[in-house]
């Protein structure tokens, strides 16, 4: 008996320390541009637990608490890394921090089909690809030079509120690059900086976006991926196929290159077998 209680604890720890890792990638994700929490979720096979747990949270509290600790604890240390340390590296090594990232993503394909295929494939689901892959082109139109908004010098609270509720919606809806959007509003690098240096007042604001919007838009996630499961995952993988060559870096014929390759590669082979242990 005391050998089967203490296999539960240490399996019991090795899920919590597997979900805490889970979710310092989806926060992370939340904040690097080109790249959604939302997709890193379903890439690593939370996505579905977790928006049931939020949702249906006081049908078992307790059970939804446990499992959404870790995931919440890693996510806001993602993000705080994101803010703080990942934004430092990407002023130095940004063209090797996205084909980390973009290993990330296309190592999450594979679950993300699996979990789209649930209830089966049908060759009409196709067309939401097409229509996703064309909604995430219209970014091409805002990536002209000109087009985006230039950078505030500070958040106001209203603005700390609206770009919380972003980086909600972006966290749940996979495919959705909220970094894209708070970019071309001028409103990513501020945030970004509220965290380095730890200003209070803009974080609490930003929490308090995100608390408001979460809730509701877990909800008509959920909603939406219930009533057109195989619609609406096709058309997140058109969004996302073409969200992610819009941050592909430009392929040379270098040793740097084959250094970013490798990168990518360790991305992908993380992600995929994250993707397997939770399939």
């Amino acid at each position: 008996m005391d050998n089967e209680n203490a296999t539960k604890r240490l399996s019991a720890r090795g899920t919590f320390f597997l979900h805490l890792a889970v979710g310092v990638v989806i926060g992370i994700g939340g904040v690097l541009p080109g790249v959604s929490g939302g997709v890193m979720a379903v890439s690593l096979g939370l996505y579905r637990p977790m928006i049931d747990a939020i949702a249906g949270f006081f049908k078992a509290p307790k059970k939804n608490f446990l499992f959404l600790l870790p995931v919440a604890l890693g996510a806001g240390l993602g993000f705080l890394l994101g803010a703080v340390v990942l934004s430092r590296l990407m002023k130095r090594w940004y063209v090797e921090v996205m084909w980390l990232f973009l290993g990330l993503v296309a190592g999450g394909i594979p679950s993300f089909l699996h979990e789209a295929n649930e209830r089966g494939f049908k060759r009409r689901y196709l067309i939401a690809t097409v229509l996703g892959a064309a909604l995430a082109s219209l970014l091409l139109f805002f990536r002209q030079e000109g087009t985006a908004l230039p950078d505030v010098e500070r958040l106001t609270p209203l603005m700390a509120v609206l770009a919380g509720a972003i980086v909600a919606v972006g966290t749940v809806i996979p495919g959705i690059s909220t970094a894209f959007i708070l970019m071309f509003m001028g409103w990513y690098r501020p945030m970004m900086d509220a965290f380095a240096s730890f200003d209070v007042v803009t974080v609490l604001f930003l929490g308090i976006g995100a608390a408001g919007c979460f809730v509701g838009t877990v909800k008509a996630a959920r909603w939406l991926f219930d009533r057109f499961h195989g619609w609406a995952y096709y058309a997140v993988l058109g969004f996302l196929i073409v969200s992610a060559a819009l941050i592909l870096p430009e392929v040379t014929l270098t040793w740097g290159m084959a250094v970013n390759l490798l990168l990518a590669a360790a991305g992908f082979a993380g992600a995929f077998m994250l993707g397997k242990i939770h399939a």
